[in-house]
């Protein structure tokens, strides 16, 4: 990301009831990763790549995005 872009490009990802997702993102500045539906946020420190692992508990689809400037990464749908 350069505060404006993402890569790779925001696509969905599917996640079964019960199956697990760890996400890499990896920012070039400090910024907060927040994703919806599972209530999940944390911060992106500049350069550092932060984990985050997801368990898919309600079905529906999800967006996981960055805050400052806001950005979708990607919807994460549970079926």
């Amino acid at each position: 990301m350069d505060g404006k872009d993402v890569s790779p490009a925001p696509r969905t990802v599917d996640l079964a009831v019960g199956e697990t997702l760890t996400l890499v993102v990896t920012s070039d500045h400090d910024d907060e990763l927040h994703v919806h539906g599972f209530e999940v946020e944390g911060a992106l420190v500049a350069g550092k790549p932060t984990s985050v692992t997801l368990t898919g508990k309600e079905p529906g689809v999800y967006e996981v995005e960055t805050h400052e400037p806001p950005l979708r990464l990607l919807k994460i749908a549970v079926r």
